[in-house]
């Protein structure tokens, strides 16, 4: 095994990482990188420091994917790492892998990296914990079945429900967004080409997106996901619905529309065909956990950001590898 650096991914790197992720799901019926991260890679966007291992015969088998923030803030990045499943037996792969990266963020000026481990059952139990990290944020995955008895809210007074018109709405959703998800590390501060990286990926529909209007106000969102179950990126399944993003603006807030807006985006899923129902919610919201599961969701499992403080190494650039991704 030998690992690389390289500070911006070229397109043949990219097609043979995306290769990779896309080996890893159909063998575990899931991708190894969140939605955020794995939209820009899967788009092409080549501005990442990528740390990549492969074998003696040069076959990538291994990837540590990290997002820094913007130059001129606090020094941060976020890690994923994908591993192929035939080659993380004993966790080597990934401690060289986090090594070179914790080793790239020293000589970057040093900062605080951000780890996330998907798939999580015990938090203290895994690779992350063993190398030093602390747990920094838990979201729960959370199921429901579609085919059981679905509660029907109605939507606040004065209050109506549109398909979203990409480019004629794209403003206010923007605006909804941002208002709802203010500090959020991957729903806040999106901005028209993140919307449009969004919309480009193969699965999006325009009419999955409930838009709420009081008047010319859009005042919530719901974004669902349909994930067929006859896709090659993972073994077949039953069609699944995704609460992908529930939004409401904050100055609507306290009327029910969040309960409201998830009722209609569950019987809209049921009528794609959908048979199960799910979603990620950050467990520090109490009150978005609670939301769920008076709708009937249940935790599956977690994903957990673990997090480690790296000095700077001596002497260390402070910005040759500290570009934020496109």
């Amino acid at each position: 095994m030998r690992i690389e650096l390289t500070t911006r991914l070229d397109q043949p790197c990219l097609d043979e990482i995306v290769a990779l992720i896309e080996a890893t799901a159909k063998i575990e019926g899931h991708r190894p990188v969140g939605e955020h991260k794995y939209a820009h890679l899967a788009v092409g966007a080549t501005g990442w420091t990528g740390v990549l291992a492969r074998d003696d015969h040069g076959t990538l088998i291994g990837y540590a994917h990290t997002r820094w923030s913007e130059p001129g803030t606090e020094p941060r990045v976020a890690v994923e790492v994908v591993v192929h499943p035939d080659h993380r037996a004993d966790g080597t792969v990934a401690s060289a892998l986090l090594d070179e990266t914790r080793a790239v963020v020293a000589r970057a000026g040093g900062g605080t990296m951000w780890l996330w481990v998907h798939r999580v059952d015990d938090p203290r139990a895994t690779l992350a914990a063993e190398l030093g990290f602390s747990v920094q944020r838990e979201l729960a995955f959370m199921t429901r079945r579609l085919d059981a008895e679905l509660e029907t809210t109605a939507l606040p007074p004065g209050v109506r429900l549109e398909a979203y018109r990409p480019g004629t709405d794209d403003a206010e959703l923007l605006r909804v967004n941002n208002a709802a998800f203010a500090g959020h590390p991957e729903n806040g501060d999106w901005d028209v080409e993140e919307l449009e990286r969004r919309r480009a990926m193969p699965w999006f529909v325009a009419e999955d997106v409930l838009l709420a209007w009081r008047g010319d106000t859009l005042v919530g969102f719901h974004w669902t996901k349909w994930h067929g179950h006859d896709s090659d990126e993972v073994p077949a399944h039953e069609p699944v619905g995704e609460v992908y993003i529930l939004a409401v603006d904050p100055a609507a807030q306290g009327a029910g529309l969040g309960r409201g807006l998830l009722a209609a985006g569950l019987h809209h899923l049921r009528a794609r065909g959908c048979t199960v129902a799910v979603l990620y919610v950050d467990r520090a919201s109490a009150s978005a956990v609670r939301l769920y599961e008076r709708a009937g969701f249940t935790i599956q499992y977690h994903e957990v950001c673990y997090e480690q403080t790296i000095p700077a190494e001596p002497d260390a650039t402070k910005v040759e590898l500290r570009h934020p991704a496109p």
